[in-house]
């Protein structure tokens, strides 16, 4: 249940040996940009260069996985794991996460980061997270009267 959807622009990420999954959302740009103070492109370029500091990979983690616990839909078949699974993603802490992130590696954290925001920022996915279609356009052909 923990695997990420790269249909929707999710990304995985593995911390102390916890699976977490990273995902775009309006709700979740919305919060980073707020708590970090920079746009999303420049949270996109700083994820891309390797320059985010831990508290903003910290802030930028903590919201894109609580928008993959807010999207899971639970049915009374879901084990109790899968029950606890979502409930952290829901409520994760950003204190908690960036305890995990430090002993990673800043360098090891950014590259996953990077991908997700650069989906966003490109138009990568639609507002709810998902990854938007890349169908070929094809003109209309006139059709003569």
């Amino acid at each position: 249940m923990a695997d990420a959807n790269e249909l929707r622009g999710e990304v995985d990420l593995v911390l102390d040996g916890q699976s977490f999954v990273l995902r775009p959302s309006f709700t979740a740009i919305v919060a980073m940009e707020k708590k970090t103070g920079l746009a999303l492109l420049q949270l996109a370029q700083l994820a891309e260069q390797g320059a985010l500091t831990l508290e903003a990979q910290a802030i930028v983690v903590t919201e894109l996985v609580r928008a993959w616990g807010r999207e899971q839909a639970l049915d009374e078949y879901a084990s109790a794991a899968e029950r606890a699974h979502v409930t952290a993603a829901k409520a994760a802490g950003q204190d908690a996460i960036a305890e995990l992130l430090f002993p990673v590696g800043v360098m090891a954290v950014q590259p996953r980061i990077a991908l997700v925001l650069g989906l966003a920022a490109t138009g990568g996915c639609l507002p709810s997270g998902e990854a938007k279609a890349t169908g070929t356009m094809i003109p209309e052909t006139p059709v003569a009267d």
